[in-house]
């Protein structure tokens, strides 16, 4: 797998996490109540976007869960072996 593709891969399991753990909560006022855009988030659920380590954070504290806690069921998606350095 190149390094394009793992990297895609991540931000493709950040964003189906992402959308897990906000359930039925809107993008709208997910938004509006933690002072991060729409655009920003809806980017980050279908994956065309990285997440900076400040947003995996306040991600984390608007969906009541721990960065640590996010991280780990991303990690816990990605291939067994899975390596970004080759």
């Amino acid at each position: 797998m190149q390094q394009s593709d793992k990297k895609k891969l991540i931000c493709a399991l950040a964003g189906k996490t992402l959308k897990k753990l906000r359930k039925q909560k809107s993008l709208y006022l997910l938004a509006g109540e933690y002072d991060i855009s729409t655009s920003l988030l809806n980017s980050l659920e279908r994956g065309f976007k990285d997440p900076q380590l400040t947003t995996i954070f306040k991600l984390s504290e608007a969906l009541g869960v721990r960065a640590s806690d996010f991280v780990k069921i991303i990690e816990e998606n990605l291939p067994k072996d899975f390596s970004l350095v080759d």
